[in-house]
Order: structure tokens, then sequence, then C-alpha cells
């Protein structure tokens, strides 16, 4: 706050204090004139002149005493600029009484105390305050030679000769306020002059100020920036990075909260917070003020959230919150977002130094996306290569195991056939149907995953009886398999619409598994039953069940290949990653359930009517 003449408050208090000085200084030496002034008195003089003059110097004092008091007390410019105004027309009655008292000496130099006015004057109010004195001392200074030359003309006295009349004399009245004019112009001029290098001078220091203060925010924004870039690179995923960064940024900059969003769809997604005890983790576009942002791609300052329309509390503390958009090109791909707990927080070089860092950031989250999608690219390259490497391991092993046992045995028949009974010639054709019904089954489970991974597998629903379907999928494994499976259908004879030869491969799957994967001789449970307008089977086995660790991966491609050179059971382990696509392809889901040493449980669920689609 600057007063009147570029002074502040502190200032004028200095000011006071300094005339304050002066003032007591001006009440002794005013004690001691007066009563040498009056020591010899010319005619007309008296003791009531001394009393009179003692008086004065008295009331300069109290009022000097005010004025030291109020000054104390003031707590406002505008006050102390009724101190200063009052201290003034104290000293302005206390100087001019005195002259009017000793105006019994025509000859008295008593008036030069005046000139003390406009010198007064100038300091305060500079050159107009100082000619604004000058005519306060020439009003007076007329009324007191009017005074004198009446008073002496009565009493024929002048300049101690009897009966010598004193004249009204222009001379003096303009000697005396010519003196206060002189004093009033150099003294406002050099106050001008002096009020106007301070106000460059508190210019230049405001600029100086201001260029400081762009050059450490600058600095705290590229020490930010910095920390940022620092913090970002030292984690490996986005999430983390993004979270580093929130918290390395609100500390440089000293943010009461920072949180960054990243847009995904139609919806913003915290990535990093700081300071913030909650946040919504899902914000719509367009809602609250980082959707607004995000959805305008312009940077917003909200100095009030309680009148911001569709404001989203996270933290009820909260009073003012600005955002900025995070724009690669012109793609607005997140919003940094900082929040006050005080009103009217940020201004226009806060809102400004925000977008900037959200510039920055954006590149930053940027180049980790495709820093993470390269790792992604190149860990799926590696999979898919090592998937290339297990299929051909697998095929290898399970295409070479049913050909060598068919070329085996037919060999032996042709080179052989003479010293072999019909009973063995029986046993071998029975070893080589099955070997190649198991050939024909991988290369099958083969090209089916191809066209499901190609999109081009064709549903064909029609209409079935579910018990009945049920009891001929059991039929058509061999009796031993037959005598361990144990089919529960709790519902009688119902139609339902399926692809029946998808369906059937899905039990078959299953049941495979289960029996695959179970002692000799146990149980192989599968219920069937209606539900909702869904199909609900389970198949659960009395094996050894399946690890915790592996349950993630058990419906994968090639999930057995670290262990199928070595097992007994066959299968190139696509039988579940099959059964799962195609039962998804049907719109149904599958969950597998197990308990290591206590078996496992397969639970499918399809619609009771399938339509006619292309599997993805």
């Amino acid at each position: 706050m600057v007063a009147r003449g570029g002074r502040d408050l502190e200032q004028s208090k200095r000011l006071e204090r300094g005339l304050i000085r002066v003032r007591w200084f001006g009440v002794i030496l005013g004690v001691y004139l007066v009563a040498e002034t009056n020591a010899a008195p010319p005619p007309y003089a008296s003791d009531t002149v001394l009393v009179a003059g003692q008086a004065l110097m008295a009331a300069l004092a109290g009022g000097n005493l005010a004025v030291f008091m109020a000054t104390r007390r003031c707590r406002t410019l505008p006050g102390i600029e009724r101190t200063g105004l009052a201290a003034f027309l104290l000293d302005t009655g206390v100087l001019l009484a005195l002259g009017w008292l000793f105006s019994y000496d025509p000859k008295g130099a008593t008036w030069v105390v005046s000139l003390v006015l406009p010198l007064e004057a100038a300091i305060r109010w500079r050159l107009e305050g100082a000619l604004a004195s000058v005519a306060i001392v020439f009003a007076n200074e007329v009324a007191r030679e009017v005074y004198m030359a009446h008073r002496f003309a009565e009493a024929g006295i002048y300049g101690g000769a009897p009966l010598l009349r004193y004249p009204f004399l222009w001379s003096n009245v303009i000697f005396r306020v010519g003196m206060s004019a002189i004093i009033a112009l150099v003294a406002g001029f050099m106050a001008r002059s002096l009020a106007r290098e301070a106000e460059n001078a508190a210019q230049q220091a405001a600029r100086f100020e201001e260029s400081a203060r762009r050059e450490a925010a600058a600095r705290r924004e590229l020490a930010a920036f910095n920390t940022a870039i620092l913090a970002g690179v030292e984690a490996e995923d986005l999430d983390r990075s993004l979270a580093n960064m929130a918290g390395a940024i609100g500390r440089e900059l000293d943010f009461e909260t920072l949180t960054i969003l990243l847009r995904e769809g139609d919806d913003l997604l915290v990535k990093g917070m700081f300071g913030m005890r909650f946040y919504r983790d899902r914000i719509p576009l367009g809602t609250g003020v980082t959707g607004v942002v995000a959805a305008t791609g312009s940077p917003l300052v909200v100095p009030d959230v309680s009148r911001f329309p569709g404001y989203i509390v996270a933290d009820p503390e909260i009073r003012s919150e600005m955002a900025a958009p995070m724009r690669i090109a012109d793609e607005v791909i997140g919003v940094l977002d900082v929040e006050s707990r005080r009103p009217d927080a940020f201004d226009e070089a806060a809102i400004a130094s925000l977008t900037r860092l959200a510039d920055q950031v954006a590149l930053v989250a940027h180049s980790n996306q495709l820093l993470s999608q390269q790792r992604a690219t190149v860990e799926r390259l590696r999979e898919l290569d090592q998937m290339k490497s297990d299929f051909v391991g697998i095929a290898s092993h399970e295409l070479r195991t049913p050909l060598a046992a068919i070329r085996g045995f037919t060999s032996t028949l042709i080179k052989n056939r003479s010293r072999i009974s019909d009973e063995q010639v029986m046993d071998f054709v029975r070893i080589i149907d099955r070997q190649s019904d198991r050939l024909a089954r991988l290369v099958e489970d083969l090209l089916l995953v191809s066209r499901i991974e190609a999109g081009t597998i064709q549903l064909q629903p029609k209409d079935v009886e579910l018990r009945t379907f049920l009891h001929q999928a059991v039929e058509t494994f061999d009796p031993e398999a037959r005598g361990r499976i144990r089919l529960d259908v709790t519902e009688a004879d119902q139609k339902v619409s399926i692809d029946a030869d998808r369906v059937d491969q899905v039990l078959r799957n299953l049941i495979d598994n289960a029996i695959k994967f179970s002692p000799t001789g146990t149980p192989v449970v599968v219920d069937a039953h209606l539900e909702d307008g869904t199909i609900q089977v389970s198949v659960t086995d009395s094996g050894e069940g399946i690890a915790a660790e592996d349950l993630p991966h058990i419906f994968e491609r090639f999930h057995q290949a670290e262990a199928v050179l070595t097992r007994q059971a066959e299968g190139a382990g696509l039988g579940l990653y099959i059964t799962k696509r195609l039962v998804e392809a049907m719109g149904g889901r599958i969950q597998v359930s197990s308990r290591p040493g206590a078996g496992s449980t397969f639970a499918v669920t399809i619609p009771q009517s399938t339509e006619t689609t292309s599997a993805a």
C-alpha cells in the first residue's frame, strides 16, 4: 500500500518520528529564545508576553508528545496521514502565534520562525504543500502588518522615537512572504526531484526484483523438470514413472498437491499423486476441472472451487485449483492438476509455468509410453519366438511319436506277416488305428488353433436334447475311459440350440484332460444342468491338482511345453487353450478351481441358444 507522494506506512512513520525529534529541539530552543527575547523588553512588552511564550512552548511539547503516542499506535496509512496533518497544524499554530506574540517590536525578527512551515510542508507534500504554506504565511503577514500599523500609529511610537507614526509597509510583507516563497520553491522542487528519483529507484528495484523472481522461478521450473525426468527414467513401468514424477515436481515447486492424469478413451485416469489423500481413479471428459481441461485442451484457473459447476470434491479443504493439458502435437494425452487449500492461490504466472511444465511432462510420459510399448513388443516377440521353438519341439515330438508307431508296426507286418498270428495282426492294426487317430487329432488341433487366431471359426447351432447329447458325447470314449466317467444330468430331456460339434470338442478336451491327469481307476464326474438361460457343465477329477502359480497360465498355448517331453501323458498343450477360445466364441466362460492333492474342477457356462457367428 503506497501513500500519496509515494510513501508507505513505514516510511510515513519514519518521517513523523524524524519531525518529532526536530520538534523537541524546537521546544528547547524556543524556551531559551522566548526568555532571551523578553529579557530587555521594549515598550509595551510585559511579563504576559513571557508567560504566553512559555505557554506556547508547553503546548508545542504537549502536542509533540501526543503526536509521538499517536504515531506509535497507528496501524494504517490513513491514520498516520491524519496524525501528520494534525502535527503540521500544531506547528503552524505555534509558529504563527509566536510571530503575533512578539509583534510589539516592529523591527523584531521573530517572524523568521514561519519559514519553517514551507520546509515542513515540502517534506510532507512536496511542491504543492510548500506553496500552500506560502499562502498561509502571506495571509498571516498581511494581517500582522495591518495590526502593527494600527497599533503603533495609535501609540505614536516608532523605533523608540515618540510621536512618529508606523506606516503599513508592503515591502515588509513582500520581503517576508518572498523569503517563504523562495524556501518553498527550493524545498518543493528538491522534494519533488527526490521523490521522482525515489520512485524511479523503486521502479527499478521492482523490475530487478521481478526479474530475479522470474529467474528464480525459471530455475525452479528447470530443476523440477530435470528432477521429474530423473524420477521418471528410474522406474521401469509407466505408472511408477508418473507416480515418481508427481512426487518430484510437487516437492521441487513446493505445491500443496499435484496430480498427473492420463487420457484413456473418454476418461482420465489418475497415474501419479502428491499431497492428496484421495482422488477419483476415473474422471469422464468434461467433468470437473481436469475433465473440462482435457475436453477443451485449454488451461484453467479456478480461484474458488465452490463456484465451479460440476466440481468434483476430492478433498473438502481444497479452495482453489489450476490445471493444464498435457499435449503431444495437437493431441491431449493427459492433464497436470494442482490444488491449494488457500482461495485464489494461483495467478497468470503460475498457470503459465504449469502449462510449460505440462508440455514437458507430456513428452516424458509419451516417451515412457513408447518405451513401454517397445518393451512389450520385444517381450511379445520373444514370447512368439519361444512359442515357435516350443511349437516346433512339441509338433516334432507329438507328430514323430504316432508316426514312429505307425511306421514301426506297419513295417513289422510287411516283413513278418507269415510269422505273426492273426491275433497279433489285429493288435498291431488297433495300435496303428489308435496312433492314426492321435495324429489326426493333433493335426486337427493345430489347424483349429490357426483358424481361431485367424477368426475364421464358424458356429453352426442346431437344436439338440441336452441329456441325449451328453450321453452320446460320453459314448465316444473307449470302454476303459467310459467306465471312469460318472455323468450327472439333473434336467429332463430339454432342447437347447448349440453348436454340437464345438460343445462336443469342449467336453472331450475337458474329460480327456481329467482322465489323463488323474490316477487310474479314479472317477471323473461330469455334472450338467440348466440355470438362468445357460448350460452349466463341470468336470471334476481326483488328480494331483494344479499349483497356484500355474492357474493363471492354465489356458495358455503350450503351457505344458516344459514337461511334455518328460511326462507320460500325451498332448501338445493346446487342449485347454482351444477349449477356452471355443467357449468364449459361443458367448460363454470357463473357470477352474483346484487345490494341490485334491483334484481340479473346470466349470463351463454357455448360453442355451447360440447364434451363428464367426469367432475371432
